[in-house]
This record gives C-alpha cells, sequence and structure tokens, in this order.
C-alpha cells in the first residue's frame, strides 16, 4: 500500500483563503483539514492530531502567536509543527517574533503554488522540537509592541489619507474659483450647481445669484444654442467638444462674443447625475474668427494646431486622451520630436520627409491614410489624419492637423483579411477531401511495465504542391466551417482500417462530431463490421472541451462505442476543472496525462505532485495512464517510477506516415 500522505490543518478566519490553500494542498495529495478559529484549531488538533498546522497571524478571536503559545504550553500539542501565513506584518519581523514561539517557517502572501510546496515540504522535514517559552511578561510585551507597532502604521496610513484628500479639495476649490477658464456644473432638471467667477461672470448676475436656477433663466438669450448640448450629453452619455457658442456683445454694437464649450457627462456609480461645462472665451484671440473656421471644417477625434516652426499651439481634449500629453505639456515643443519622430515599424522618421513639414511649406492640404504617432508612454499608434494650412493672408502661419486612432480600423480589416484566408482554407480542405490528400502520421504509445503498445494516429494534409500542412494550419477552419464532421468520418473509417490489420489504434474524435444528430456511432459499427477489425484494438480520444459542448451527446457517444467493445481515453486531463466529474460517469479506460505536467517534471515539484495524484485517481477508478510529451531518460524513469502505464513523446518515437492497410 502506498505512504499515508502528511495531514494538514489550514486556520484562517477568511474563508476565500482558507479554501484556496486548502485546494492547492488537496491536489498536492495531502489530507487537508480546516479551522476558521484558534479556538476551533486547537480542538481539531487535539483530536486529528496533523503532521502540520498552516496558521493565518491575522485573526479576529485570537492571532496566529496567541495561538502558537496556546499550543506550546499543552505538552500534548507542544511540539506541532506550524507554519505562519501573512500578508499584514513586515515578514522579517514576524520572522523574530515566530523563532521564540518554535515557528521558523514563513509563507508571504500573496503565494504561488510552488511555493507552497516547498515550504510545506520543508516544513514537514524539520525535526521536532519543544522551544523554551518565553516568560508570560515577556511574551505579553513583545506582543503588544507588535500590535501597537501595527496599529500605528495604520493611523499614520489613515492620516496621510484624510491630508490628501484635503490637498485634492483645496487644489480643486481653487481651480473652481480663480481659473480663467469657465466651470459649471448642471444637474439633470437642468439647475445650475455649482460655477465660478470666471462663468458666472459672463452673464451679468453674481455667482451666489445663479446657484439653484435654471440655466435657461439665467441666459435667456443663449438657451436655444446651448439647450441642444445639454440634451445630448444627458440622453447619450458621451461628451460632446469644443461646441462654438456665439453672443452679440452689449458694449459693442455689430460685434460678438464667442466662446468654445465642452460638456461632459457626471456620473455617480455609473449613473449620469448631471453635465460638467467648461468654457473658454477666444473672442479676443488673434485671428480667432480664421482659427474657429479651420477647427470646425476639420474637427475629428483628435486635432491639435502647430505654430509656424512645428511647435504645439493648441490640442483639444480628444488629442491629448490619445496622445497621452495634456495642452500645457506639449506647447511650444516640436510636435514632430514628440510624437512624430518614428514610424510604425519604429523606425526613424526624418523631419526633412515629414509630410506635415510640407504642408508648412507648400502651404496645400494633404490627407494620409496610413501612419504613426506615438504617445507619452512610448507606445505607438496607427494613425489617420489630415493637415491644413493655416493661413494670414498670403502667408502661412501654421498647420491644423485633425487625425484618429485607426487600431480598430486596422483590426477589423485583419478580421476580414483573415476571414479570407479562412474561406480560402475551405476550398483547400474541399479539395484535399475530395482529392483524397489526407493522410494519417502515427507515433508509438509504449507500454511502461505492462500491456501491449500501440499508436495515436495524427491527420496530416498533402498540400497541392506536395507539402506536409500541419493540423493546426486547417482544423480550426475545419470546425468553424461544418467541414470536420467529414474528416472526423474519414480518420475513424482509416484508424478501424488500421486496427483491422493488427495494430492497436488511438484516433482523436471533435466536439462537432459528439452531437446527438451525429452518425458517428453508426459508421463506427459498420465500419467494424465491414473490415472484421477487433473492437479492443480502437481507443478513441475525447477532449474536456469536447465533452463539455454537449456533455449528453459525449456520454451517448462514449457509453456507445464502450458497448460496441472499444475504448475512450479522456485527454488532455487535469487541465480542466471538470475533468473528475466526467471519470464518474463516463466509461473511460485510460487518462491522458497533459503534456504540461510531463514538462519539466523532473525540475517541477509541483508536476511531479500533480502526476503522483493523477495516478492514484486513475487507478481508484480502475483506469489506466498515458503520459504524453515526453523527451528525454530522465523524464521516462520517474514515470516509470510513479507507476505511469504507458508514454509517449518524441523521445520515444517522432509521428511518421502511416501506410494505408489494404481497404479488406
Amino acid at each position: 500500500m502506498p505512504a499515508r500522505m502528511p495531514s494538514v490543518l489550514v486556520l484562517d478566519d477568511r474563508a476565500i483563503d482558507r479554501e484556496l490553500l486548502a485546494t492547492v494542498l488537496g491536489h498536492a495529495g495531502y489530507a487537508v483539514l480546516e479551522a476558521a478559529t484558534g479556538a476551533a484549531a486547537v480542538e481539531l488538533i487535539g483530536t486529528a492530531r496533523p503532521d502540520l498546522v498552516m496558521a493565518d497571524i491575522l485573526m479576529p478571536d485570537m492571532d496566529g502567536y496567541e495561538f502558537v503559545r496556546l499550543l506550546r504550553a499543552d505538552p500534548a500539542t507542544a511540539i506541532t509543527r506550524v507554519v505562519f501565513c501573512t500578508a499584514a506584518y513586515d515578514v522579517d519581523e514576524v520572522r523574530r517574533f515566530a523563532e521564540a514561539c518554535g515557528v521558523t517557517d514563513i509563507l508571504a502572501k500573496p503565494w504561488e503554488p510552488e511555493e507552497v510546496f516547498r515550504v510545506v515540504e520543508q516544513a514537514l522535514e524539520a525535526p521536532r522540537f519543544l522551544p523554551p517559552p518565553l516568560p508570560e511578561a515577556e511574551f505579553d510585551r513583545e506582543h503588544l509592541r507588535l500590535l501597537n507597532s501595527r496599529l500605528l502604521e495604520q493611523v499614520e496610513a489613515l492620516a496621510e489619507s484624510e491630508r490628501e484628500t484635503a490637498e485634492a479639495r483645496t487644489l480643486f476649490e481653487t481651480l473652481l474659483t480663480s481659473a480663467p477658464v469657465g466651470f459649471a456644473f448642471v444637474d439633470r432638471e437642468l439647475r445650475i450647481g455649482h460655477i465660478n467667477e470666471a462663468l458666472a461672470a459672463t452673464s451679468g448676475i453674481s455667482r451666489e445669484g445663479q446657484i439653484g436656477r435654471k440655466v435657461a433663466e439665467v441666459v435667456p438669450d443663449l438657451w436655444s444654442q446651448i439647450r441642444p448640448s445639454f440634451e445630448h450629453v444627458l440622453s447619450t452619455g458621451k461628451a460632446l467638444l469644443n461646441v462654438e457658442i456665439v453672443r452679440t456683445d452689449p458694449g459693442a454694437p455689430g460685434g460678438s462674443l464667442v466662446w468654445i464649450a465642452s460638456y461632459y457627462p457626471v456620473r455617480i456609480d455609473e449613473e449620469i447625475i448631471g453635465v460638467g461645462v467648461l468654457v473658454v472665451d477666444i473672442t479676443e484671440r488673434h485671428h480667432a474668427e480664421e482659427f474657429r473656421s479651420v477647427v470646425m471644417e476639420n474637427m475629428a477625434e483628435g486635432l491639435y494646431a502647430l505654430d509656424g516652426e512645428g511647435r504645439l499651439a493648441f490640442m483639444n481634449a480628444a488629442a491629448s486622451r490619445m496622445l497621452g500629453w495634456s495642452e500645457e505639456e506639449m506647447r511650444g515643443r516640436s510636435v514632430h520630436a514628440a510624437i512624430h519622430f518614428q514610424r510604425a515599424d519604429g523606425s526613424l522618421y526624418p523631419e526633412e520627409e515629414c509630410d506635415l513639414v510640407r504642408v508648412r511649406k507648400e502651404g496645400r492640404a494633404i490627407r494620409v491614410n496610413d501612419d504613426a504617432f506615438t504617445r507619452k508612454d512610448g507606445s505607438i499608434m496607427p494613425v489617420a489624419y489630415s493637415a491644413a494650412p493655416l493661413r494670414s493672408g498670403p502667408s502661412v502661419r501654421g498647420v491644423v492637423v485633425v487625425f484618429r486612432d485607426v487600431t480598430e480600423e486596422r483590426a477589423e480589416r485583419t478580421r476580414v483579411q483573415r476571414e479570407l484566408d479562412a474561406l480560402t482554407w475551405v476550398g483547400r480542405i474541399r479539395e484535399a477531401l475530395d482529392e483524397g490528400r489526407f493522410v494519417l502520421y502515427a507515433q508509438p504509445i509504449v507500454p511502461l511495465k505492462e500491456g501491449e503498445a500501440s499508436v495515436e494516429l495524427l491527420l496530416r494534409m498533402i498540400g497541392r504542391d506536395g507539402e506536409i500542412v500541419p493540423p493546426g494550419a486547417f482544423l480550426p477552419v475545419a470546425e468553424k466551417y461544418g467541414l470536420i464532421e467529414e474528416i472526423d468520418r474519414w480518420c475513424v473509417a482509416e484508424a478501424i482500417g488500421h486496427a483491422a490489420a493488427g495494430r492497436r489504434v488511438e484516433v482523436n474524435v471533435s466536439a462537432e462530431s459528439l452531437g446527438r444528430d451525429s452518425d458517428l456511432l453508426g459508421l463506427i459499427e459498420s465500419r467494424l463490421a465491414s473490415t472484421g477489425a477487433d473492437p479492443s484494438y480502437v481507443v478513441f480520444e475525447l477532449t474536456e472541451t469536447a465533452l463539455m459542448k454537449d456533455l449528453e451527446g459525449g456520454k451517448e457517444f462514449a457509453l456507445g462505442v464502450y458497448k460496441l467493445g472499444c475504448s475512450v481515453a479522456l485527454d488532455d486531463f487535469g487541465t480542466g476543472f471538470g475533468s473528475f466529474s466526467y471519470l464518474k460517469s463516463f466509461p473511460i479506460r485510460f487518462l491522458k496525462i497533459d503534456i504540461e505536467f510531463v514538462r519539466d517534471l523532473a525540475a517541477n515539484p509541483a508536476n511531479k505532485h500533480l502526476v503522483h495524484a493523477i495516478v492514484s485517481l486513475a487507478r481508484g477508478f480502475g483506469q489506466q495512464t498515458i503520459a504524453e510529451g515526453v523527451e528525454d531518460a530522465e523524464t521516462l524513469a520517474l514515470l516509470r517510477q510513479y507507476d505511469v502505464d504507458f508514454a509517449q513523446g518524441y523521445y520515444l518515437g517522432r509521428p511518421a506516415p502511416l501506410e494505408l492497410p489494404a481497404d479488406p
């Protein structure tokens, strides 16, 4: 009989942490006990005598130190091994006090499964000993010091948070009251909730006199212009940027006041509670009318303006958001040097070759559909843009650039191209089926103790020029476009033919062929009868993914082939969360241990535990195991040591063409 696996008690008041650790240990084969409180753990230790306790330090009823001290005080439990699990204390601080309690192993959260296995094995291998107890007064004093230190840190963190919040509030209030840009908040009833002095002054009504009043009452002459903007933001939840507002200037007959306004939805918990308004007075800007005209004619997602030297003069919110630069950071800097210095492939883009320089020098507009800008974080963004010269009489005094991020457009083009490529593959697959250009390769499956050797049949396609096409290139397309069932039927028929020639074979069956409307079972029965093949020579490999797509259909197929005398292997075992449920309800003969668990077996303790567990599980259900991906002699030796039944991989034999048997 196999040796008893050590038992581990997991003590943690947080159920999610406790269950996660218990799951990892249980998957590795340890017998796991659980307790949510120190008192419950002490009682459980007295009866179950676990080999190891993994105890959280921060718990409400008693912390880890108190728990260990209680254990050490009882001669019956004094030498119990304990590992501390901590995320709240400094690990070095934990270790100093823990060692006085006889705890030398510390597991710091968050942890990886490999670290858990390492710490558990280390603790179990350490000798049991009874540490000299600290005097009670000294223990209480040191314990209190640790608790006070932690409390002080939390108080300081809270004070710092409150200070930062106060600073942010003060900064916001300062900006709101003193900024030359107008700010306001308007609720869903279109009443003014907040407004700064800069914006309040434009109506001639005091700031206090506007709070609580409807916008239509405060600026009746502008209401017809601005009402659609508020309604748009409230109804769509989308910002509306750089909307021009024009008002007759009462101090200058025939003159006008001009603002650019942006409207933003204000949300609390995803609910829109109103509209934030940002207003910039552009009346007195030099050449404001010309600037606004160019802006409105070329407005798109992102917009920026350059002066005559290629330096940034203006950037809208969309451009700032996409590029990661604020207008303040970029104003006066060379835009080419900051965002346009490299192409999409990362190669340098000399300024003398830049199309935007040509706009400045030649004074003509351009459109570029395939270019790239570099964001502040260094990432490259594909863009399309239009650029127009900003004129002052006959001379060019700048450039206005309107651009958009074409990442999604490129992705869509790629998707369309992928679909076209897939359709091309559909034709190639159809031709291969019609012209008999599918072949089977065989990879040996070698017995490690007893049993007969067999081969797994692997599908390949012969291209038009005689090249061998691997299955990854065409099977996904065949599955998507409904050709996989026909391919499966061919593979199954060929596999049974090879079985009739005296070969033991395994053949894969896809999810689409397991449906309840499939007639694959009928084909198998007919082919077995016509060839006289021994059904026990045929094994059908199913993946958990295939079973999950149609559980009832998969179960019906598995039972059907079992009744015919064939066998079923569950492929990629251990990679899914539902694998264990199939072992109880499906007639599975072989569990194929996934290559991820076999790779690096010699150097990976977690994989060793998992392979051990899978072999034990298979034996419990009366099944045999097959290890995939064996690449070297050391791995093969370990698999023999772990009592794995069969193995396959490049070390034992690569897939090779298999001659077709004569059709009986």
